[in-house]
């Protein structure tokens, strides 16, 4: 008879995700994942038979789907665009939580991380990108403002989640989208 799992899936890929976060792809030993989830290096491969690759794939589509939530469906509504836009930075204070957020994202481009991961992240950030934009755009800003806005608060929300972890607190972080939040408003006159 098989012994229960200790841990849901999801349980287990917030563990590992927080390795990832903290040390990148390479720096991710399996010493460290056994002794953060309480596992041992053969039963993580059990739940895992593609290593770390796979554990790393599956909390970068566990991060998908928390971006996905929280940042771009807000976007996707777009009624009110000013609320759309509000309501995406909100999420954005959500998906980075923490006392010191950190970017999943950035973490894991570190090293041999980026060879297998960059694509996707691209994708992501083009998604991320588009619907900003399309939102400014839709809240009365011309076109190529909207565009160069959407790129500068990536710039800006990736930026301050380095000056974050140097600091160890969030409050650059809360700080950053407080200033977009005023551009949002900026564009909307109120």
């Amino acid at each position: 008879m098989a012994r229960p799992a200790t841990y849901s899936k999801s349980a287990l890929l917030a563990k590992l995700s927080d390795i990832f976060r903290r040390s990148g792809y390479d720096g991710a030993s399996m010493a460290d994942m056994s002794t953060a989830t309480g596992l041992s290096k053969a039963s993580l491969y059990h739940h895992f038979p593609g290593g770390k690759a796979e554990m790393a794939a599956m909390v970068m589509a566990e991060e998908g789907k928390r971006l996905q939530k929280l940042v771009l469906a807000p976007l996707a509504r777009r009624d009110p665009p000013v609320e759309a836009l509000q309501d995406s930075l909100d999420g954005v204070a959500l998906f980075y939580g923490g006392d010191v957020p950190q970017c999943l994202m950035n973490s894991i481009l570190l090293g041999s991380g980026e060879a297998i991961f960059r694509k996707e992240i691209s994708v992501a950030l083009s998604a991320w990108t588009s619907a900003l934009a399309d939102a400014f755009a839709a809240a009365g800003s011309p076109d190529d403002e909207a565009s160069a806005w959407a790129a500068y608060a990536l710039e800006r929300i990736q930026g301050v989640l380095i000056i974050c972890r140097v600091v160890a607190n969030r409050s650059p972080l809360e700080q950053c989208l407080a200033e977009l939040r005023g551009d949002v408003l900026a564009i909307d006159g109120t």
